[in-house]
């Protein structure tokens, strides 16, 4: 195996820290995104295999100039079985600056023992709900996953979870969509009121998809959800071919049944659209429409016909 051909990087200030040194140093380094493509080459022989989204979201942030330098290092040991220091932390950043095309300042750690390669990264990484309650908000779990969950119904127009992994939302591009959209606090505190009254027969971000869509059709429509979301949970003096009746009774049924038997949160998310529309125009329904799976997400309704209370 040829012998690596970058030995040394510049330290800002002046002066170089030695890659192969055994002897332990840290400097702030500016990488280049040929520097990063020749380390990854050269000397990262024995790590975890590369997460492609871990990579794209660190070049993303790179691009977006929110990659922070928070003192985390590029980690450098030397493994019994090379003669050179192979890298020990920092892949996915390295392939970031690559993917970015642009240098990024970077710690560089060397002379650090191989055997701590097994307990990098092994801390709980810190969540976005944290860093909302931090900031001061409040039900901040709950604003995460609603705000995440609004996203890809606006983004992907899709209502279903993601797995955690899968979901290519970053922190930061999760907290400024809640900066820019503040009505999404409205969002969690009406449907976190309706799925207490439920009792989790509808999930809480299905809910909080439920009145977003419905909010965002017309400036004048978050009273209208608001109004909607009153009746549904009230259901006081309704008739039996109103279609908050038939709704209210569906869910009083899914109440009884297991998760796993109730329609999708996608079918869900449907039927509420399509009732909230049918009340809207002042419809009368005999019994609720059938939601296919792969439904497509209905419009809401420009024609209102109630009269508000």
């Amino acid at each position: 195996m040829r012998r690596p051909t970058l030995l040394v990087l510049p330290r800002q200030g002046g002066g170089d820290i030695r890659l192969d040194s055994r002897t332990p140093d840290i400097a702030f380094v500016t990488v280049t995104p040929r520097m990063a493509q020749v380390l990854l080459n050269e000397r990262n022989f024995h790590n975890r295999k590369m997460v492609p989204l871990a990579r794209a979201r660190h070049a993303k942030a790179m691009q977006d100039n929110r990659f922070v330098t928070t003192g985390d290092t590029l980690k450098f040991g030397h493994h019994p079985g090379y003669a050179w220091a192979l890298t020990i932390d920092g892949q996915h950043r390295l392939g970031a600056v690559v993917d970015a095309d642009q240098p990024f300042t970077l710690g560089v750690a060397v002379g650090i023992d191989f055997e701590a390669q097994q307990y990098t990264d092994t801390g709980r990484p810190r969540k976005v709900h944290e860093t909302l309650a931090l900031n001061g908000e409040q039900n901040a779990l709950k604003l995460e996953t609603i705000a995440r969950w609004v996203y890809r119904l606006q983004h992907e127009r899709t209502v279903r979870k993601h797995g955690g992994g899968r979901d290519s939302l970053s922190g930061y591009e999760l907290t400024d969509f809640i900066d820019t959209n503040p009505m999404l606090r409205d969002c969690v505190s009406v449907s976190r009121a309706a799925y207490r009254r439920f009792k989790s027969a509808i999930s809480l971000p299905t809910l909080g998809c439920v009145w977003w869509h419905i909010a965002q059709a017309d400036p004048t429509y978050p009273a209208l959800a608001d109004e909607f979301f009153n009746r549904i949970t009230d259901g006081t003096g309704l008739s039996a071919h109103d279609p908050i009746y038939l709704l209210r009774e569906r869910i009083h049924a899914m109440a009884g049944q297991k998760a796993t038997a109730r329609p999708s949160p996608h079918q869900q998310f449907c039927l509420l659209i399509e009732v909230f529309n049918a009340w809207l125009e002042g419809r009368s329904m005999r019994r609720l429409p059938a939601i296919p799976i792969d439904s497509p997400l209905p419009a809401v309704s420009p024609k209102a016909a109630i009269v508000r209370s």
